[in-house]
């Protein structure tokens, strides 16, 4: 059975110019990967150039109610995006709200102790907060809608302290050592509501408080100029118990990557880091995935049932992804050996390529 160290965290996840390889059972203080000494083929370049290639995202991907979805911020340095995506699930459809963010210091904060993403604008106003002292992590977005959308606004509150709350940093090569992609993992369970108001062409939905699952992700990776990503995220309930897994593959993971990843499954509050994965679609990104491991804890298919794409040109930087809700079907392993049997269960898939 396969089995990874988890260690504690350093004070610092670069000291001397070079990064902290691991994965952490508690965070550090800072998700900062500033500093590392000639991260480009060993060629001295000054820091605040090659600073510029580390890029950040902050995503909160949440299932509560009949509402599946995710919300992220890409931080670019020059600007920032933010999108928040869900679906109606029963309907498949889905709801769709973008904005741009003017340039500013920074978009997605580094402090992991007590920080906020924010987008201030009136229309897109989104929010992802955490402080350890107050206990509490929470998303808050309400946006407006228009000919097409209506307005939506949502709320989730989760607690540090609560039983099933499960965290892990984990610092890998990206792809050499001289680079590094730092991430927080969160597992969570929430209190909130989602609410959408009445549009003219959508009656309203109203939610009571009610309770649901969230998986939030902060990552600061040292780019490529071309790079490419496919990320999977399930959330829900496996008989009666909270299940919640995330699995990625990316063209910056290492040669050797099972023993420094970020693929994990939360059981029941209790998290098990897993091997690398590979993810493939050979019909099509709208026909049926596939995800597995070389270690046979991981065998699932994945079931498209609504697609979102975007292609989006700034600058210098091209993007474009398709961020999709679907089903998982097959037999995930917990750490424990436990089998678990999945039919029809709810997830996230989302694959970009970003060019900078």
């Amino acid at each position: 059975m396969y089995s990874r160290t988890v260690s504690e965290s350093p004070e610092s996840i670069v000291a001397d110019g070079t990064a902290q390889f691991g994965t952490f059972s508690n965070p550090p203080q800072k998700l900062d990967i500033k500093g590392i000494k000639a991260p480009f083929g060993g060629i001295p370049i000054p820091a605040f150039l090659t600073n510029f290639r580390i890029k950040s995202r902050l995503a909160y991907m949440f299932s509560i109610g009949d509402y599946i979805g995710m919300v992220e911020f890409f931080d670019d340095k020059l600007f920032g995006l933010a999108e928040v995506i869900f679906w109606y699930r029963s309907a498949g459809k889905k709801f769709v709200y973008h904005t741009f963010m003017l340039p500013r210091f920074r978009f997605v904060p580094i402090r992991l102790d007590k920080a906020a993403c924010i987008n201030h604008k009136k229309s897109r106003y989104i929010r992802i907060s955490w402080n350890r002292k107050r206990d509490r992590i929470s998303l808050v977005f309400s946006v407006k809608g228009d000919a097409s959308r209506p307005a939506a606004t949502g709320m989730f509150v989760s607690h540090f302290s609560d039983p099933l709350h499960a965290e892990l940093v984990v610092v890998a090569p990206a792809p050499t050592t001289r680079r590094c992609s730092a991430s927080w993992l969160t597992a969570m369970c929430m209190e909130g509501s989602l609410n959408v108001l009445a549009g003219k062409k959508t009656p309203a939905v109203t939610m009571q408080d009610t309770s649901g699952l969230a998986f939030m992700v902060m990552n600061r990776t040292y780019y490529r100029y071309h790079s490419k990503s496919k990320m999977m995220c399930g959330l829900g309930d496996y008989e009666g118990r909270k299940l919640l897994f995330r699995f990625v593959m990316t063209n910056m993971d290492p040669e050797e990557s099972d023993d420094c990843n970020e693929n994990v499954v939360v059981f029941d509050g209790k998290l098990t880091p897993m091997p690398a994965v590979t993810i493939t679609h050979p019909f099509g990104s709208d026909k049926t995935w596939i995800v597995q491991d070389t270690e046979t804890m991981i065998d699932l298919t994945f079931t498209p049932v609504s697609i979102s794409k975007r292609v989006l040109s700034i600058l210098v930087m091209r993007t474009d992804y398709s961020t999709i809700f679907g089903t998982f079907d097959g037999v995930l392993f917990t750490g424990t050996g436990e089998k678990l049997t999945l039919k029809n269960f709810p997830g996230i898939v989302k694959k970009s390529r970003l060019r900078i």
